[in-house]
């Protein structure tokens, strides 16, 4: 398939999937979407692509319907054979367990290997649009990773490697920042240039994408990465509250734990895990330091909210409430440690 069609769906599925459109109905909605434009493409080819995305673990299926991986939302919006292009494509692909395997025997020594043998691990289809990128470099029908990618793709597949699976890893979030964001801009006014990030254990990886510290003074410079922070966000709370269940789009906000005011480098402004998709009503509280989590994610009051004898019914909030496991990354426990100690309040 031509790199820019596969763009082009991918923009599309980007765009639908808070409208809750299932696995089902998603060709349909493709099709509609691109039948008026100069795109020669079958709803029966428009299934067995949405199919393959599926199969690759590029689309997640929820009860609220289809929502489009990080990485692959970052390919669809990616410039045309740039880095970020190419390094995203690669971690689309990284869940398959055969081309993660041969990711890492590439890595190895990153010979030029015979195209046929590539294939061995790497389907064909996956393979053509890895090719329609800057990730290889071609020579005489054989192929190596292309040498100026190799540190992004190693540090990916670091990240890759930890025992927790990244929803997104650093290194390809702090390389679509640094696109996003004039960072090397002098111009633009920054803040905050003296505050301290969390201790990520890759800050390295950050700091040698974006040295800038701070965070633009005007928070109109970082639109673009909001709207990011909170599709990732739609997309691992799976378009709800995790705390009432709220599930209606408009309904939902991606609210800091960090608040954006506090950042000290733009990568923790757009760091899913400086982050809750809350409903508009927790969102107030949590924002204003009404309740917050403990280390182990418990739900704790301040004082004045212990006081009400309708937390249940007026709030929608339980005293025995703790966050899902898999929402407790160390990450976003450090952004929680700094909410109860600068906006949490047990006295009001």
């Amino acid at each position: 398939m031509r790199k820019m069609l596969f763009k082009k769906i991918l923009s599309i599925l980007d765009a639908i999937e808070l409208q809750g459109v299932s696995l089902h109905d998603a060709p349909l909605r493709v099709y509609e979407e691109i039948a008026g434009e100069y795109y020669a493409m079958k709803l029966s080819e428009i299934r067995d692509l949405i199919g393959f995305l599926n199969e690759k673990k590029m689309l997640k299926t929820t009860p609220r319907g289809i929502d489009l991986t990080p990485a692959a939302t970052i390919y669809a919006k990616s410039n045309q054979n740039s880095g970020v292009e190419a390094l995203s494509i690669f971690e689309s692909f990284i869940k398959d367990p055969l081309i993660f395997r041969y990711y890492h025997e590439q890595m190895r020594t990153n010979p030029f290997r015979d195209k046929q043998l590539v294939l061995e691990y790497v389907d064909r289809e996956s393979l053509q649009l890895m090719l329609q990128t800057t990730l290889f470099e071609v020579v005489e029908e054989k192929l190596r990773f292309h040498p100026r990618l190799l540190k992004g793709i190693s540090d990916i597949l670091q990240e890759y490697s930890d025992e927790k699976v990244p929803l997104v890893s650093i290194t390809l979030t702090a390389l679509y920042t640094s696109i996003i964001v004039a960072h090397e801009d002098m111009r633009i006014d920054y803040k905050n240039t003296s505050y301290s990030m969390i201790d990520y254990k890759y800050k390295n990886i950050i700091h040698g994408i974006i040295p800038r510290k701070g965070i633009p003074h005007d928070r109109d410079e970082t639109k673009a990465l909001q709207v990011f922070y909170k599709d990732t966000l739609f997309h691992e709370f799976d378009h709800s509250c995790p705390i009432c269940g709220i599930n209606i789009p408009h309904m939902l906000i991606a609210s800091h734990i960090k608040p954006f005011r506090d950042c000290a480098h733009i990568y923790e402004a757009i760091d899913h895990d400086n982050g809750l998709l809350l409903c508009r009503n927790h969102d107030y509280l949590f924002d204003q330091g009404y309740f917050t989590f403990d280390e182990n994610g418990y739900i704790i009051f301040s004082e004045e909210l212990l006081e009400k004898d309708n937390l249940d019914s007026a709030y929608s909030l339980r005293k025995n409430y703790r966050l899902a496991e898999c929402y407790l990354s160390e990450n976003r426990m450090k952004f929680m440690a700094y909410h109860r100690e600068f906006i949490f309040h047990r006295n009001r």
